[in-house]
C-alpha cells in the first residue's frame, strides 16, 4: 500500500505539471510569436514478480508514471495584418536573429516575433531592446545611393551579420547623371503628325506639306515659273540622278531651287530676291516703283516642252507665288516640312540640379535621320551633340550605330556632365543582338514609349519598407529608393531543442543542429533560401495556441488528477484497515 501511495502521489505531481503547461499556453494566447508547449508522460520501471517462461507470461507490477518531456509545437501561428511597416512575420520556416546582449563572444538569440521598430540610435530592435541582425549595404560604386554586397555566383549577401543600424543611411548625396536611354519610333510613313519647317539642305523627296502628307516628289517632276508676267518661262525639274529634260533646270534641295530662282530673276532683269523663311520660299520685290508679277503653271500647258510630268502637290506648293507683288512687297510658297521627333528628357549635375535636354531627330534622307541635342532652357551648351543615324529596310537601327557621349557645359558652375545618349536602350549602349531594342523606324506615329536616366539630387530618408526577401528598403525625399540592409533568417534541423529564455526568445542548445553548423553559424541565411520562408511586412505572427484544444486537455488533466487522488484515498483506507486488524 505504501507503493500505491507514492505512485499516486507522483502522478498527482505530474498532472499538476500538465496543468501548469496548459496555463502557460493560455496565458500566452495573445503573445506575438509564442509557440505552445505540451506535456508528455512515460511509465516507470516495472517490478518483476515472476519471470516469463516458455508457457507463461511475466508477472510485473508497475511503479507509476513519470514526466517524460515538455516540448514545443512549432506550427505556424495566424498572420494578422498591422499598420506598421516594420512589423514583420515569417511565412514558413525560420527565425529572426538577434544579438545576445549577455554573450561575450557575439552569440545570438532567436524569435518568431517580428514586432520591430527603430530606436533613438537608429537600431532595429524588438520591444525589449534586442538588436536585430543582418547585412548592411555599402555606398554604391557609382556614387548613387547604396548597394548590398552579394556573391556574384549565388546572389547571397557576403560578410558577417551585424546589428542593423541606419545611422549612416539618413541622407544620400547628389549624383550626376551618366546616361539617357530610351525606346522610340521615328515615323517612316507617307503621313506624319510631327514635322518642322524644312531647311535649305533638305531634299525634296523627303518633304511634307502643311498637313503632314508627303509631297512624294520623283525624278522628272517639273513645273514652270515666269518672273515677268509670262514673257519668259523657266522650267524647274527635280533631279536626283543628273538626268534633266532638255530645256529644264535641275534641283534637288530647297536651297537649290532658291538659287535657281535668284539666278533666273537676275537674268530676266527682275529686281527681286528669293530666300528661305520658315520652310517657305519667299520672294521680295526690291523694285521701288514697279510691280512684280509671278506666274506658275504645270509643264503640260507648254506645248513646246518635251517631257511634261506634273506633281500636283509640288505645283500647288509653288502656285502660292502666282500673284502680283507690289514694290517692296513679298510673296511666299506654301510651307514645306521634314518629319521630326523630339525626345524631351532630363539629367542631373553633381550638385543635384535637374536640367532639361532635347534630342531632336529630323529625316534627311531615305532611312536616314539627323539628331541635334540642345539645352532648351539655355542653361548650358552641348559638345558632340550632332550626328546622323541610319536604319535598314526593315526599320531596324543599323548594327554599326554608335551611341554618342556628349559633354554638357553648365552655366551654374557645376562641373561638365558627360552623358551617354543610348540609342540602343541596352546596358552597353551598343548593338546586343536586337536591332529593335531602342530606336526604330516604322510607318507608325513617332513616339517615345520609354525613357530613363540615372543621377539624383540629394535626399533624406523618409520611410522604410521591408520586402518579402527581407530587404530593408529606404525611400528618400528625392524619390529614389535603395536597399539599406537585409534581415538574417536562421533555420535549424531541430528547433524544438531550443531553450526558452523569455521575451519570446530562444537560445541555442547542442541539440538544435550539428556541431559544425553551430560552430560556423551555418544556420544563418536569408529568406526564400534553403527552405526558409518569406518575410511578410505589416504583419505579425500570433501564438499558435488553440484555446479549444487547451480547454479539452485541461479537463483531461483535471479528471486524471481527481482519479489519482482517489488512489491516495483508497491506499490510505486500506492501510487504516490493516492497522485496525491489530486492535
Amino acid at each position: 500500500m505504501i507503493r500505491a501511495l507514492y505512485i499516486s502521489e507522483n502522478a498527482l505531481m505530474d498532472q499538476q505539471t500538465g496543468v501548469d503547461t496548459i496555463s502557460n499556453n493560455i496565458a500566452n494566447l495573445n503573445t506575438v510569436g509564442y509557440k505552445k508547449s505540451r506535456t508528455l508522460f512515460a511509465d516507470l520501471l516495472y517490478q518483476n514478480v515472476k519471470s516469463a517462461t516458455t508457457t507463461t507470461d511475466p508477472e510485473q507490477v508497475g511503479l507509476g508514471s513519470k514526466l517524460d518531456a515538455t516540448d514545443m509545437i512549432l506550427t505556424q501561428g495566424d498572420l494578422v495584418p498591422t499598420e506598421k511597416q516594420t512589423d514583420v512575420a515569417i511565412e514558413g520556416n525560420g527565425f529572426f536573429t538577434f544579438l545576445d546582449p549577455e554573450s561575450k563572444n557575439g552569440g545570438f538569440l532567436f524569435s518568431r516575433a517580428g514586432d520591430f521598430s527603430f530606436d533613438a540610435d537608429y537600431n532595429l530592435v524588438n520591444p525589449d531592446g534586442y538588436k536585430v541582425v543582418g547585412w548592411l549595404s555599402e555606398p554604391s560604386s557609382t556614387g548613387e545611393g547604396f548597394k548590398l554586397p552579394t556573391d556574384p555566383t549565388t546572389g547571397l549577401p557576403v560578410g558577417n551579420v551585424q546589428p542593423i543600424n541606419l545611422t549612416n543611411y539618413q541622407t544620400v548625396p547628389a549624383v550626376a547623371s551618366t546616361y539617357i536611354r530610351f525606346k522610340a519610333n521615328l515615323n517612316s510613313g507617307s503621313s506624319v503628325k510631327e514635322y518642322k519647317p524644312a531647311d535649305a539642305d533638305k531634299n525634296f523627296d523627303i518633304l511634307f506639306d502643311s498637313n503632314g502628307d508627303s509631297l512624294n516628289v520623283q525624278d522628272g517632276d517639273n513645273f514652270q515659273v515666269s518672273f515677268d508676267n509670262g514673257k519668259t518661262w523657266h522650267t524647274y525639274e527635280y533631279d536626283s540622278d543628273g538626268n534633266v529634260s532638255d530645256g529644264a533646270e535641275g534641283f534637288t534641295t530647297l536651297g537649290d531651287l532658291v538659287n535657281l530662282f535668284n539666278q533666273d530673276m537676275k537674268a530676266d532683269g527682275v529686281n527681286a530676291t528669293a530666300t528661305i523663311e520658315n520652310g517657305s520660299i519667299k520672294i521680295t520685290n526690291n523694285d521701288s516703283t514697279n510691280d512684280l508679277v509671278i506666274r506658275v503653271r504645270p509643264t503640260s500647258e507648254d506645248p513646246n516642252f518635251p517631257n511634261p510630268k506634273e506633281n500636283q502637290k509640288l505645283t500647288t506648293i509653288i502656285t502660292n507665288l502666282n500673284q502680283l507683288i507690289p514694290p517692296g512687297g513679298e510673296a511666299s510658297t506654301q510651307q514645306v516640312n521634314v518629319a521630326s521627333h523630339v525626345i524631351e528628357s532630363y539629367f542631373y549635375d553633381s550638385t543635384g540640379e535637374k536640367h532639361k535636354i532635347d534630342i531632336t531627330f529630323e529625316k534627311i534622307g531615305v532611312n536616314k535621320w539627323s539628331y541635334n541635342i540642345t539645352m532648351p532652357d539655355n542653361d548650358g551648351t552641348v559638345e558632340n551633340g550632332t550626328g546622323t543615324i541610319t536604319f535598314d529596310a526593315d526599320g531596324g537601327l543599323s548594327k554599326d550605330t554608335k551611341s554618342p557621349t556628349i559633354t554638357v557645359n553648365l552655366k551654374n558652375g557645376a562641373p561638365p556632365v558627360n552623358l551617354l545618349i543610348n540609342f540602343w536602350n541596352t546596358d552597353s549602349g551598343s548593338y546586343e543582338g536586337n536591332q529593335y531594342s531602342g530606336l526604330t523606324q516604322f510607318a507608325l506615329p513617332s513616339d517615345t514609349s520609354f525613357q530613363d536616366y540615372d543621377g539624383a539630387p540629394s535626399g533624406e530618408l523618409r520611410k522604410v519598407n521591408i520586402d518579402f526577401e527581407g530587404n530593408i528598403v529606404g525611400i528618400y525625399s528625392n524619390g529614389h529608393s535603395y536597399t539599406l540592409a537585409k534581415l538574417a533568417i536562421s533555420k535549424f534541423i531541430n528547433p524544438g531543442g531550443f531553450e526558452r529564455v523569455g521575451n519570446s526568445m530562444f537560445k541555442l542548445t547542442p541539440n538544435v543542429d550539428k556541431p559544425n553548423v553551430l560552430a560556423s553559424n551555418g544556420y544563418i541565411g536569408v529568406a526564400n533560401q534553403g527552405g526558409r520562408g518569406s518575410v511578410l511586412s505589416a504583419h505579425l505572427e500570433m501564438s499558435n495556441v488553440n484555446l479549444t484544444t487547451e480547454f479539452t486537455d485541461l479537463l483531461m488533466y483535471q479528471r486524471s488528477f481527481q482519479a489519482n487522488s482517489r488512489g491516495v484515498l483508497t491506499a490510505d483506507d486500506i492501510l487504516q484497515t490493516a492497522i485496525q486488524l491489530k486492535r
